[in-house]
């Protein structure tokens, strides 16, 4: 007679049969998961690794040099940089602000 050959896969395949129904829903949830888990960390490492790859964008060649906002009191204000706010002209206001009163 001659001895048979180990298999890893059928003793792990007895050993879950022979577990108690507690034991077996957990190994039906927990392979999945950690399966999932792995797939999440190796696509999130290429991605790391794809960014670093990839040059950073370019800085934009244009500076903000004023915008326009609206206080508590409601009333509109241009914003300009290293200047105090100063508020918007009501007598001829533009077509967009004109509309949102």
């Amino acid at each position: 007679m001659e001895p048979q050959a180990y298999s890893a896969f059928a003793d792990l395949l007895n050993k879950f049969h022979t577990s108690s129904e507690a034991i077996q829903a957990l190994w039906l949830l927990l392979v999945p998961a950690t399966i999932l888990g792995i797939a999440w960390l190796v696509l999130r490492t290429l991605r790391d690794i794809a960014a670093l790859r990839t040059p950073p964008p370019e800085a934009p060649k244009s500076l903000l040099v004023y915008g326009v906002a609206q206080d508590e009191d409601g009333r509109w204000l241009v914003i300009r940089h290293g200047a105090e706010p100063i508020p918007l002209d009501r007598s001829n206001p533009p077509r967009e602000l004109a509309e949102l009163d």
